[in-house]
């Protein structure tokens, strides 16, 4: 079950909450933006669910400094280092961005590493910003030292979903924007899962024989792993390991931010998900030729892509992208729809920080207690 929230309403909640975590109040509306955004367009596990378990907890325990001061530690004309100071990795990885595009715009690419941040949200946030202001975007992150799914055919966790995204633009539309993980899913619905006490697909989790489950406390109890992009090393498993392993070597080693495959992983050492690595990478395409031409012809290449002959199988053909866009527009017009669990959370959370939470979030919570 599910509560709508306006989009507005949202947004202006979840910026009073990161403001009595203490964040000021540009760094608040920053990461209330990227949140939202998640819950907008049906990331929910990236949205307000992350806001609830992991935003604000280590903001009020500390974790991530809410006072954080990122800095340029190293600079060329087209590229740049950014310590991230510990602070939320929403508004650093904006910042980021904001940097990268800047350099793009002078010398047609800019890219910039990040250390020492944390957990940046939803990737396609930050290349969705790129497209709109005409240039591409990529962007990815790892998880610090956190292991999450071992190497393909191996038993230790040592890597992280290690997200990437990115973004082109277009003329008119919906530009494509990929947000994937490398592993099949987030680990976030897998829990998500687990604590609604329901089963995942059966294609998510391996047990350690090999055989497939769809528990969920499995994964949690690390009897089984999350699957690599491709499901088995037969069936294409070795690319979604191997995207892993380059975010891994993109956001670790080249920035000094942690990285999972460490040799202590191998005895026992225990990992934590602190000094997470980012990469952002920006385009202009101007830098090749007509901007506004290229714009225009990746519409044509989109569309005639969506206006491909539909399979008896299929509901129709569109592109990465196109579906997200069309549920944020829903949300802008109706409002976003969060799952109860989420929902209660955030009263929970509104309660501790004496905050007033939107109606719909409070009236929701009251109805499933009853």
């Amino acid at each position: 079950m599910t509560v709508t929230v306006p989009l507005t309403d949202l947004t202006e909640f979840v910026q009073q909450i990161l403001l009595e975590c203490g964040l000021d109040g540009d760094s608040a509306r920053t990461a209330a933006d990227v949140i939202t955004y998640a819950d907008a367009n049906g990331f929910t596990t990236h949205g307000t669910n992350g806001l609830v378990n992991i935003y604000a907890p280590r903001l009020l325990d500390g974790r991530i400094s809410a006072s954080a001061e990122p800095r340029i530690v190293r600079e060329t004309a087209a590229t740049a280092l950014l310590d991230g100071d510990r602070g939320l990795g929403l508004v650093t990885m904006d910042r980021a961005m904001d940097i990268a595009m800047d350099k793009a715009r002078q010398t047609g690419i800019g890219m910039v590493a990040v250390r020492n941040s944390t957990h940046f949200g939803s990737a396609g946030y930050y290349t969705q910003r790129a497209a709109a202001a005409g240039l591409i975007g990529i962007a990815m992150t790892n998880c610090g030292a956190q292991g999450v799914a071992p190497p393909l055919g191996g038993t230790v966790r040592m890597l992280g979903t290690n997200p990437l995204s990115a973004a082109v633009p277009v003329t008119h539309g919906a530009p494509f924007v990929l947000d994937m993980s490398t592993t099949v899913v987030a680990t976030g619905k897998i829990k998500a899962a687990h604590k609604q006490g329901r089963p995942v697909p059966e294609e998510w989790l391996v047990r350690h024989d090999g055989t497939p489950t769809t528990d969920p406390g499995a994964f949690m109890d690390e009897e089984a792993d999350v699957a690599w992009l491709g499901g088995p090393a037969a069936t294409g498993g070795a690319k979604g390991f191997g995207l892993a392993l380059l975010v891994d070597l993109l956001c670790g080693p080249l920035s000094g931010a942690s990285y999972g495959p460490r040799p202590g992983v191998l005895n026992g050492e225990p990992a934590g998900d602190d000094n997470v690595g980012h990469t952002a990478i920006v385009i202009d395409p101007a830098a090749f030729g007509s901007a506004p031409h290229i714009a225009a012809e990746n519409r044509t290449l989109l569309d005639t892509v969506a206006n491909s002959p539909v399979a008896a199988y299929a509901n129709g053909v569109t592109y990465p992208g196109a579906p997200e866009a069309a549920r944020y527009e829903r949300s802008v017009l109706h409002g976003v729809e969060l799952p109860d669990p989420v929902a209660e959370g955030l009263v929970r959370l509104a309660e501790q920080l004496s905050t007033e939470a939107p109606v719909e979030l409070t009236e929701r919570v009251l109805e499933v207690a009853a």
